[in-house]
C-alpha cells in the first residue's frame, strides 16, 4: 500500500477529505481539537505502516496543541496523550514528529512542545 492509498483509507476511516496538495501537512491542516480523542482512539487501534502512522501522530499532536489552545481538554484526554507520547518515544518513525514540535515550542501558539 502506497502512503497515498493509506492516507485516502485514513481519511475515509475518519471522514476527512482527503486532499493530494496536503500529503506534506496532513496532520496540521487537519487538525481538530473537539477529535482529538477520537483520533487518539483510532490511533489506538488501527495497524498502521509507519509513514501512516507518523501522519496520524502529527494530527493527534496538532490537535492537542489547538485542545491545549482552546482549554478543551479533560484528565481523561490528558492521560491518553500521555500514553501516546510515551509509547512514540519507542518508535523510531515518530522522533522527526515530535523534534519538529519540540522545536516549534512557544508558549503562546505551540505549547504541545513542552510536553514531548
Amino acid at each position: 500500500m502506497t502512503n497515498e492509498e493509506a492516507l485516502k483509507k485514513v481519511c475515509k476511516d475518519l471522514n476527512i477529505e482527503f486532499d493530494e496538495g496536503d500529503m506534506n501537512d496532513w496532520g496540521i491542516v487537519n487538525s481538530d481539537p473537539a477529535r482529538v480523542g477520537e483520533f487518539m482512539k483510532y490511533y489506538k487501534s488501527a495497524g498502521f505502516n509507519d509513514q501512516v502512522r507518523s501522519h496520524v501522530f502529527e494530527l493527534i499532536l496538532s490537535s492537542y496543541n489547538d485542545a491545549i489552545l482552546s482549554r478543551k481538554l479533560n484528565q481523561q484526554l490528558k492521560a491518553d496523550f500521555s500514553a501516546i507520547v510515551i509509547e512514540s518515544r519507542n518508535m523510531p518513525a515518530l522522533k522527526v514528529v515530535r523534534e519538529y514540535w519540540k522545536e516549534i515550542y512557544d508558549r503562546k501558539d505551540f505549547p504541545i512542545g513542552r510536553l514531548l
